[in-house]
């Protein structure tokens, strides 16, 4: 088997700041299909229990974000998860 190289680009930045039409428009001029997956998919198919609350994640007025313990177990998987679909896509030959 040969090493697999798996490209990743992380947009990193507050609510609203232009993340996602950055990735829409890395996604028109690249040359490969890339997948665009932000942390908001794992927080809407969390339980709805789990948003707003110590355990899970809470969202401030001012903007600051709290993360617990609950949201650590789930979201560790999760980027396990994202980390095996982007090799796949390299493995798949559409990379």
């Amino acid at each position: 088997m040969w090493p697999v190289t798996t490209q990743v680009i992380v947009l990193n930045g507050g609510s609203s700041s232009g993340k996602s039409g950055i990735a829409r428009c890395l996604q028109a001029v690249l040359p490969d299909p890339w997948l665009s997956i932000g942390v908001d998919t794992l927080i809407e198919a969390m339980p709805p229990v789990m948003q707003g609350s110590e355990a899970g994640i809470e969202f401030a007025a001012d903007g600051g974000i709290g993360i617990g313990p609950a949201f650590r177990a789930l979201e560790g998987p999760w980027m396990a998860g994202v980390a095996t679909m982007a090799r796949a896509v390299v493995r798949g030959g559409v990379s």
